[in-house]
């Protein structure tokens, strides 16, 4: 019996053939679709869980009247062991600068995280060669992964072998780390113990009760109330943080939100792509509803005839399933090659390293089972409903064919569904419309410096004999004053787009209690020069005015002079709660945008890092880009002749400024392709909905026109019904696209804001598709010779 039923299924899908490639289009590319954004879904979702106990794993907070925040200070773990039993174990997971690997003349940096000896008994990461049990018990213990271990030492084993780091010590390979899980917030490819920072004397000096800048982790006994655990910490930082820092207060949060409070984006995006994924499955489901209960009209005999012979409900039911059930089989396949082949690398190309996707079956089963189940839900409407509602025709006037369009009209439901299925897909266009127009809002807003002709060279490349680089890069830099292509040139800790999230409170030394959190950066002279960052008052650094630095200058941002409530600021004098040193302001910036504009300008305060060669950054400015290039190759080759460990880099400013915006580039080519693919879909259906509309009309058509009916307004008869749907669809799909595109553009501090025309072009825009595609087959259908039409019975 069930040979049968595959066989009537094949044979009913193949004389449908139109209706059926129309589906097998529309699901496979939207399922396509879905099965990417499920998988980020799912990753977004599951963040930090793949660890074992999970649940029982918190990190420390810190809060003050700002933000919350995830670092806290270096202290707290050792004296939250000893003060609370509860906490089973911690350690720190702690960045200080990225550790050189040297091994048989070869040298490797990694990006480093320095831990306790507790850390595998925290987290699940496995290990492809040692023991985590005793992998972190030594000193000069070092772990690598897969990676480096290949460019290192091939593929043999290096467990034991002695690879040098930065240059002095000798450490020990005791493991060799998997790839680790593309949802864990801790990502790194060198582990070292801590116990090596905690000997540096920079690290200790910071490593205080006031500065934030550690991460730290908790293990707590199972069962433990948090917020009882909470309630305690007040005491706990009155008795132990510095004097400036006590009215801070620390929170533990579950590992799960590490990833949201350190990028409050990211729930944007997970949010984001369940609705777009609930927009496709709901648009390719309509889809398929329609057309299914549309051409189900054609087989009403059909259905009738089975009835007359004995078959039952379920019997019908079980063909109609099967049918769906083929088309969706074949469209997930296909779906499924189409997003491993194309849409998962463009995904992961626009990620840009972060939290990459790729198909497996350990990790991803329930994804896949879940799909499964989506896929087998749709399947079952679209058979069930067409089903039921022949089955409840009356068998007598369906076998003398008196299936009167009275009956056939009975179909609200099918009517309500193109519009929800319009009226999502203007939705999605203007969704579009809107992150487009924000991204290029973003790119060529006036950020309050210039941003062209301008080229960032990385200065600071891990020299091997830093004195003898000081004197020679020196020469380098006298060299391109001279360079008559080079307008200005600045040296600095930052950059615009890189700006250090260093922050400190500072208060007024005349007003003590006005206290403000600054963020903070070092910089020499001539950046706001170089930048054309306009002064309100004062000037920048001088190298003559300041060579001393014995009134400790600063200079200041509009918003810090603002939020300190000063009129004027030049001369004033302001202290960090962190020290007894004194600055004195000598200048005052007028606001530029240093980060992307969805954030705010916070107060800024520039300290005066001194006539230094060696920092972190050279800006150059040119008279023009094009003679940029000459002068790079110029200063690259003599930079190569110092030893350096780093190879020699630079960013035009304009393009780094720009990958600001890659991620919400890649949102928008995301929206983008699921737009058209929606347009698509519902452009197919309605064009299978009007090609049968047609045919079950064609004896109708051919005796309206013998009787003198015009091509015309044949052509409006047939496809009235369905432009009255989506002038529906466009009257409700607007006003909720602008509360969501509304909200959406909110969330952004400096935002573009939408006309009113737009939403009335991307109606006429929706209109103009429907009357051409619904037109185009109607004036067909018009045309048909009427002897035809009325020989067809």
């Amino acid at each position: 019996m069930f040979k049968n039923y595959i066989k009537i299924a094949f044979r009913s899908l193949w004389k449908n053939r139109l209706f059926t490639g129309i589906n097998l289009l529309g699901l496979s590319l939207g399922l396509a679709s879905a099965v990417v954004l499920i998988l980020f879904i799912q990753r977004g979702l599951t963040f930090d869980i793949f660890h074992q106990q999970s649940d029982q794993i918190y990190f420390v907070q810190t809060e003050d009247k700002e933000s919350r925040y995830n670092q806290t200070v270096y202290p707290v773990l050792e004296q939250l062991l000893k003060t609370y039993p509860e906490i089973e174990k911690g350690t720190h997971v702690q960045g200080w600068g990225n550790a050189w690997i040297h091994h048989n003349g070869k040298d490797i940096q990694g990006s480093t995280k320095y831990v306790d000896s507790t850390f595998f008994d925290i987290f699940s990461f496995k290990l492809k060669y040692g023991n985590a049990a005793n992998a972190l018990k030594n000193r000069q213990s070092i772990l690598i992964n897969s990676d480096i271990a290949l460019a290192l030492f091939g593929d043999e084993n290096p467990v034991g072998q002695i690879v040098t780091v930065n240059d002095t010590l000798n450490f020990t390979v005791t493991g060799v780390l998997d790839n680790l899980p593309a949802n864990s917030s801790i990502q790194f490819e060198v582990l070292m113990p801590i116990t090596n920072l905690e000997s540096d004397k920079n690290f200790r000096e910071n490593a205080d009760w006031y500065n934030t800048f550690a991460t730290v982790y908790l293990k707590l006994d199972k069962g433990t109330d948090v917020n009882k655990l909470e309630a305690q910490f007040p005491g706990f930082v009155k008795t132990h943080f510095a004097e400036g820092a006590k009215e801070r207060k620390i929170r533990i949060a579950p590992i799960r939100d590490f990833i949201h409070y350190q990028n409050p984006f990211f729930k944007n995006m997970i949010y984001g792509a369940m609705t777009i994924a609930g927009f496709i499955l709901l648009i390719i489901s309509i889809n398929l509803v329609n057309l299914n209960t549309a051409i189900a009209f054609t087989r009403a005999k059909e259905i009738a005839v089975r009835k007359v012979t004995g078959s039952n409900l379920r019997q019908i039911l079980i063909q109609f399933w099967i049918e769906s059930g083929i088309v969706l089989v074949a469209a997930l396949a296909m779906s499924v090659f189409f997003a491993i082949v194309y849409l998962i690398p463009q995904f992961n190309e626009f990620r840009q390293g972060r939290m990459q996707l790729m198909l497996n079956w350990e990790q991803d089963k329930i994804t896949i089972l879940t799909l499964l189940l989506i896929i087998g839900i749709i399947a079952f409407i679209a058979g069930t409903y067409p089903a039921t509602y022949l089955n409840k025709l009356d068998i007598r006037d369906t076998i003398k064919g008196k299936l009167t369009r009275k009956t056939e009209s009975r179909s609200w439901t099918r009517e309500s569904l193109i519009v929800i299925q319009f009226a999502l897909t203007i939705i999605l266009i203007l969704g579009a419309i809107s992150v487009r127009m924000q991204i290029s809002y973003m790119r060529d807003a006036h950020l309050g410096f210039d941003k062209d002709n301008i080229v960032v060279v990385q200065s600071d490349l891990q020299y091997k004999d830093e004195n003898a680089a000081v004197g020679e890069f020196t020469g380098i830099l006298d060299d391109l004053k001279q360079d008559p292509h080079v307008k200005s040139l600045a040296t600095s800790g930052v950059v615009p787009t890189k700006y250090w999230n260093n922050y400190n409170v500072y208060f007024s030394e005349s007003e003590p209690d006005k206290e403000i959190r600054f963020r903070q950066a070092g910089t020499s002279s001539s950046y706001t020069k170089t930048y054309n960052i306009k002064m309100l008052e004062g000037r920048d650094f001088s190298e003559e005015l300041d060579k001393n630095g014995d009134n400790n200058p600063v200079v200041i941002n509009e918003s810090a002079m603002k939020a300190l409530g000063w009129k004027t600021a030049v001369g004033k004098r302001l202290r960090p709660k962190s020290n007894q040193k004194v600055y004195t302001i000598v200048g005052v910036m007028k606001d530029f945008n240093y980060q992307e504009l969805k954030e705010k300008i916070e107060p800024l305060i520039h300290w005066y890092e001194g006539k230094t060669a060696l920092n972190s950054y050279l800006t150059i400015k040119f008279d023009n880009s094009k003679n940029a290039a000459s002068v790079l190759a110029a200063l690259e080759s003599k930079m190569r002749k110092i030893p350096a460990k780093k190879p020699f880099r630079f960013f035009y400013l304009s393009e780094e400024l720009s990958r600001q915006y890659n991620d919400l580039d890649g949102i928008w080519k995301m929206v983008n392709f699921v737009t058209i693919l929606s347009i698509v879909i519902a452009l197919a259906g309605i064009f299978g909905l009007i090609t049968l509309a047609a045919n079950q009309r064609f004896k109708e058509v051919g005796i309206r026109k013998v009787l003198g009916a015009s091509v015309s307004g044949i052509a409006l008869l047939l496809s009235r019904d369905f432009i009255i749907l989506v002038l529906i669809a466009i009257i409700v799909g607007i006003p909720l696209a602008y509360r969501f595109i509304k909200g959406f553009l909110q969330s952004y501090q400096y935002h573009v804001d939408l006309e009113w025309y737009v939403f009335a072009l991307v109606g006429a825009f929706a209109l103009l598709l429907t009357i051409l595609t619904v037109g185009f087959q109607s004036i067909r259908a018009a045309m048909m010779d009427p002897v035809k039409s009325l020989k067809s019975e």
